[in-house]
């Protein structure tokens, strides 16, 4: 029981990283439509991307380094 519920906290928040990930992708798209610098309209989806990379990353390995201690 406690893998079912580890692997559905691991899917509800990749889930949830996903569709926060496409909100905010929207988000940043509009704000750079007034955005003149180059730079800094690049800047707003790597900082994005790395946040979400992290989160990925953690409930990822929530779940294998749970498992693996099973």
């Amino acid at each position: 029981m406690a893998y079912v519920l580890l692997i559905l906290a691991t899917l509800i928040g990749l889930a949830g990283c996903a569709y926060f990930l496409r909100k905010n992708i929207l988000m940043i798209r509009e704000k750079n439509k007034n955005e003149p610098k180059a730079y800094k309209r690049k800047l707003n989806y790597v900082l994005t991307g790395l946040w979400y990379g992290y989160l990925t990353i953690f409930f990822l390995g929530l779940t294998i380094n749970n498992i693996g201690n099973w």
